[in-house]
């Protein structure tokens, strides 16, 4: 907490705040409550970054801390969803459904990876999801881009996803106006 409030000053002056992220912030439950409850406490505006893939009791938990929650969702599909990511969404979904029913600052964060996720059924199925939700009015779309290349390389470690290139500003466009027809505020990048 010593290290937040130096910058006290230009949370004031910038109507910013702390950013929880990581990896999963959540995976720390006890940590980030208390860091949460100390900002709160300081009166500094609070967000949370998750995947979702949490317990709900621990999200429960923090909720009354947090201001805003960037919330991410990268695909509906169920049997996609483990294929791709390697784990069900099913607790991903109902944390979010459960969390649009009490808090009211939310930002899907949509990570559009070309071939995986962007197609027409995948952003509708995200699209419907997101309009079923009480309190969503804002979504972000994160283009794929290729920064982690190196970074896997540095690390040893294959990448798995070599061949694809960053989606088009054409495709981001009508990406944009799919969610756009909903009313959702749209924003590309995060």
């Amino acid at each position: 907490m010593e290290e937040i409030e130096k910058d006290i000053i230009f949370y004031d002056e910038s109507k910013g705040g702390v950013t929880f992220s990581g990896g999963e912030p959540l995976m720390q439950p006890d940590f980030l409550t208390e860091m949460l409850q100390s900002c709160k406490e300081k009166d500094i505006h609070t967000a949370v970054e998750t995947c979702g893939l949490v317990k709900s009791e621990d999200l429960a938990r923090i909720e009354p801390y947090v201001d805003l929650f960037l919330y991410d969702l990268k695909i509906i599909d169920g049997a996609k969803h483990r294929q791709l990511a390697g784990a069900s969404n099913r607790t991903i979904l109902m944390n979010l459904r459960e969390l649009s029913q009490s808090h009211d600052e939310i930002i899907i964060r949509f990570p559009l990876i070309p071939g995986i996720n962007d197609e027409g059924e995948d952003v509708l199925q995200i699209r419907t999801f997101i309009s079923s939700l009480r309190n969503v009015q804002e979504i972000h779309i994160l283009p794929y881009h290729k920064g982690g290349i190196e970074k896997y390389r540095r690390l040893g470690k294959e990448y798995r996803l070599p061949g694809i290139q960053p989606p088009s500003d054409q495709k981001l466009s009508q990406i944009e106006d799919i969610f756009r027809r909903v009313g959702l505020r749209v924003k590309i990048g995060g």
